[in-house]
């Protein structure tokens, strides 16, 4: 049994940090990443690979708020 086209075509880089960053907002296109995701393991991995630097931006942003209001209230 042949997949759609579709599914044989992997998801953008742009395409899954958006989807990791949650700013995918029209369903449509989230359906389709998550059809997408839920049958093709190479792109699952680059998704979680996607969403590690996305949560270690994250983490980083968070350190630096925190040291610069601690040298603000100083």
């Amino acid at each position: 049994m042949q997949q759609p086209m579709e599914l044989l075509n992997h998801i953008s880089a742009h395409d899954l940090e958006r989807y990791c960053l949650g700013r995918v907002k029209d369903e449509a296109e989230l359906t389709s990443l998550e059809e997408h995701l839920s049958v093709c393991p190479t792109c699952v991995e680059r998704a979680e690979s996607t969403q590690d630097y996305v949560d270690s931006i994250r983490a980083a942003l968070n350190m630096i708020q925190k040291d610069w209001r601690r040298a603000c209230n100083q």
